[in-house]
């Protein structure tokens, strides 16, 4: 199976065609990755298109579409889902979605400790979870959940963990008292949010699969229109 895969759910955007032969292991075949300045809206689709001419596919060689739901911006969660609805609708291919939090983990790799992915929430706060160390695609333990720096540290339970950073977030996590390793920041998340769908079978029928966006909390702006 063939996928076209792609993550806007921060600003650092990436998009992967990821392919499976029956049961063997997900290749990626090709990626992009760039920082969206403004919108992910009208730069998707232009990468897109050369994401399909460096891997030499066409238009209608994706067997299915993946994207992230989030937790993340609100707009790019909406962005990257529509996108695939959209694909998935004119090719008549299935498309499916999985959390951003999923494919963090994913796109660290196994690890020696817990895998506790961790994405900027704005306002002091972290969206985070929980996942075991080795499992492929990764066995997720604890969450999703929205909180500030204690709920992070009480997450670990005085256990080692590795914090796997979202683009954005690493800066925030620096002063944390835990018994944590802190991870680089992956890049290539698109190709994990494909890889777990493929490996997760999310893609065997013909109907969407998850695609409803993970929001932790309301927009900036209901939050807004409540204090005032």
């Amino acid at each position: 199976m063939r996928v076209l895969a792609l993550d806007s759910s921060t600003w650092w955007a990436s998009l992967a065609l990821v392919e499976r032969a029956g049961t063997d292991v997900p290749r990626v075949v090709a990626e992009l990755g760039f920082e969206v300045q403004r919108s992910h809206a009208p730069v998707l689709p232009r990468a897109l298109e050369a994401l399909l001419r460096l891997a030499g596919w066409g238009r209608d060689d994706p067997d299915g579409y993946v994207a992230t739901r989030g937790p993340g911006s609100f707009t790019g969660i909406r962005v990257g889902l529509g996108t695939i609805r959209g694909l998935a609708l004119a090719a008549d291919r299935p498309c499916a979605a999985v959390t951003t939090l999923d494919a963090l983990a994913e796109a660290h790799g196994p690890a020696v400790a817990d895998r506790v992915p961790v994405i900027s929430a704005g306002r002091g706060e972290f969206y985070a979870a929980r996942y075991d160390g080795d499992s492929d695609p990764p066995q997720p333990l604890e969450g999703p959940w929205l909180g500030g720096p204690e709920r992070l540290m009480a997450s670990t339970r005085g256990a080692p963990a590795i914090v796997i950073p979202a683009h954005g977030t690493r800066g925030l996590l620096g002063d944390l008292a835990m018994p944590i390793r802190l991870a680089e920041t992956p890049r290539s998340v698109a190709a994990a949010a494909g890889r777990v769908a493929l490996l997760r079978g999310l893609l065997e029928s013909d109907a969407e699969t998850g695609l409803s966006p993970l929001y932790l909390r309301p927009p900036h702006a209901e939050l807004d229109a409540r204090a005032r």
